[in-house]
């Protein structure tokens, strides 16, 4: 039996197995492709960072105002607000990052060797997303972004507008994108001031009905936890958000507080 008629008996012909090669080849291709480790593009670090397993009770992964969807090939900004520090303040201690709400290709963003401006709005641009994002194929819904700047006790968040084209305002309340470390049935969110006094604003409502199932969950070890904000009465200034998970079937709590600084347009 020729090995043509045995290609034949299994539909393939000549022709098929050239298209065959082709494919596979241009499979490979692709592969070589893809992003490892990280590379600089000037104003940033960008590519693909292996995280540790191992979860916190919160990990912070993003805090943002407006975020803008965007196609590919896009060039985005991302717009946040610097407070006075002092003249001396290093730049070098300003960043803002970008990472997954859900990790799945590794992804990470950082700042670089950029030109801060304090006491006011800053814009770090560019950033093309054909340079990693779109080459991982990475969803802009699961993109999460944050800025910060150092203080000789920790960082402090500023929140972000990222977007294309106009940038305009639409959204004043600040999205919260944590990841938990074990299962939660509630979180309670408490806002207090540079003095520890605490703000009367209104407090999102995370909790399970724990009157259907005592030991419901809410939010699974290792999920993305969202909630909203409403800061936009508060004057401008330095604060903290302190969060306390309530882990199911037991009295363990889990607790995160976040120094961010509020500054209205």
């Amino acid at each position: 039996m020729s090995s043509h008629f045995v290609l034949d008996i299994f539909g393939f012909g000549r022709r098929s197995l050239f298209r065959l090669f082709v494919a596979l080849s241009l499979a490979l291709v692709a592969a070589g492709q893809t992003i490892e480790g990280m590379k600089s593009f000037g104003n940033r670090m960008e590519g693909t960072s292996i995280r540790q397993n191992a979860l916190e009770d919160f990990t912070l992964v993003a805090i943002n105002r407006n975020f803008e969807q965007f196609p590919r090939n896009a060039n985005l900004n991302v717009r946040f607000f610097l407070p006075r520090l002092t003249d001396s303040y290093p730049n070098s201690d300003v960043f803002v990052e970008a990472v997954e709400l859900q990790d799945s290709y590794h992804y990470f963003m950082q700042s670089q060797n950029y030109q801060w401006t304090q006491g006011d709005w800053n814009v770090f641009h560019p950033w093309l997303t054909s340079d990693v994002i779109d080459r991982l194929g990475l969803d802009p819904k699961n993109l999460g972004v944050r800025a910060w700047y150092l203080t000789k006790n920790e960082r402090v968040y500023a929140p972000v507008d990222v977007y294309q084209n106009s940038g305009k305002v639409v959204e004043h309340s600040y999205r919260f994108y944590f990841i938990t470390g074990p299962d939660l049935q509630s979180i309670e969110v408490l806002v207090t001031n540079s003095s520890g006094s605490a703000m009367n604003i209104p407090r999102p409502d995370i909790e399970c009905n724990k009157q259907i199932n005592a030991n419901c969950i809410l939010y699974a070890a290792g999920s993305t936890v969202y909630f909203k904000l409403d800061m936009s009465s508060l004057p401008d200034g330095e604060y903290h958000v302190r969060l306390v998970g309530h882990v199911p079937r037991t009295s363990a709590t889990t607790a995160l507080s976040v120094a961010l600084y509020h500054h209205r347009d």
